[in-house]
């Protein structure tokens, strides 16, 4: 991938679809990460303050990081791939 200076035009702010466009961000990948931002930054209601939660989503533990679900193989699994 060529290097090239991203130019900077003071007529209007970049939105998030504009930057992933020129890193070369595919949308699928772009909605993803607005999505994900979305469930962890909100604004608080009583002060008006963005609030950014810690808070990991349920089950995580239990996904590899191209998100499938680990499973365990059972013995009788193992005796029958070992055959």
């Amino acid at each position: 991938m060529a290097h090239h200076p991203i130019r900077v035009d003071n007529s209007e702010p970049a939105t998030v679809g504009d930057v992933a466009r020129i890193l070369g961000v595919s949308r699928k990948r772009t909605a993803e990460i607005v999505r994900a931002v979305r469930r962890i930054v909100r604004r608080d209601s009583n002060t008006g303050d963005i609030v950014i939660s810690n808070a990991r989503p349920a089950n995580t533990s239990a996904r590899s990081r191209n998100g499938n679900r680990k499973t365990t193989k059972t013995a009788s699994a193992r005796r029958r791939i070992s055959r």
